[in-house]
């Protein structure tokens, strides 16, 4: 064989035999590691389209904003479907009265208790109470109108009040204490009001009248109207009789009330007012 020919031969006779092993296992190495990347590549390749896909979502053009007002009723200002309706007409009671019902404080010159008998009623009845009370303020003046309050048609024709609590008396006669204060119900309940008497209470009154007669000129008024009664003398009178105190131990000037009285006089009056209702 010529040198040429045998030289040609020579590598494949060491690949036959075996030769230079060493250079057959780095080869092969090399394709294995080459086959493992492409294979790890297109392994990552789809986790790598997962992101490109959503990229692709977020980068879709976003409509324009509305330019127009909302239609929809905000949550605060709609009602619950099961939600009562309010009521149509709260209560609210007005308390007339003169000095006593305006919590006059016994030997002061204008003075007045912290908690007068409407105060307290209000506290145990927890309704919107007014007192509407003004010192030396009789049933005439309440009917005529004076510099405090318009005359009682008026008075009453522009009142908000469901219930009016009337404890106006007059000085001069029971036949005149009776007959105004009679006046004072019939207009009130011509104004679609619930009236209510309170009869004065023990106290040296001025006037031709003691207490007890113009108590019975309220009882008798109201009675007459077919109005009940916080009868403040019964129940003061009563008082007293179980005490052994007499009216100045509870009006310190004979007349007003003491404030523990007049708180008194105010958690009476509430018992009685519910057990009207």
């Amino acid at each position: 064989m010529k040198l040429p020919a045998f030289l040609a031969v020579v590598p494949f006779l060491l690949a036959a035999c075996g030769g230079n092993g060493g250079d057959a296992t780095p080869s092969s190495n090399l394709q294995s590691a080459e086959t493992a990347v492409v294979s790890q590549q297109s392994a990552v390749a789809p986790v790598v389209a997962v992101p490109a896909q959503a990229t692709v979502v977020q980068a879709a053009p976003a409509q324009p904003p509305s330019t127009q007002a909302p239609t929809t009723t905000p949550i605060q200002d709609a009602a619950p479907a099961s939600a009562s309706p309010a009521p149509s007409n709260p209560a609210l009671v007005e308390y007339y009265g003169d000095s006593i019902v305006w919590g006059w404080m016994p030997n002061t010159d204008w003075g007045r208790v912290d908690s007068p008998a409407p105060a307290a009623f209000a506290a145990d009845t927890g309704l919107n109470v007014q007192n509407m009370g003004s010192p030396g303020r009789l049933a005439e003046n309440a009917l005529a109108g004076d510099s405090v309050y318009p005359a009682w048609t008026q008075q009453m024709a522009q009142s908000k009040a469901t219930h009016v609590i009337i404890e106006y008396h007059s000085h001069d006669t029971v036949t005149n204490t009776t007959a105004r204060v009679r006046q004072l119900i019939q207009i009130a309940k011509a104004n679609g009001k619930k009236v209510i008497v309170e009869t004065i209470g023990p106290g040296n009154h001025p006037g031709e009248l003691s207490y007890d007669q113009i108590t019975q000129a309220q009882r008798d008024a109201a009675a007459a109207e077919n109005v009940p009664v916080i009868d403040q003398t019964a129940y003061l009178k009563q008082y007293l009789a179980s005490t052994g105190k007499g009216v100045w131990d509870i009006c310190g000037d004979g007349l007003h009330p003491n404030p523990d009285v007049y708180v008194m006089k105010g958690h009476y009056a509430a018992t009685q007012f519910a057990s009207m209702q």
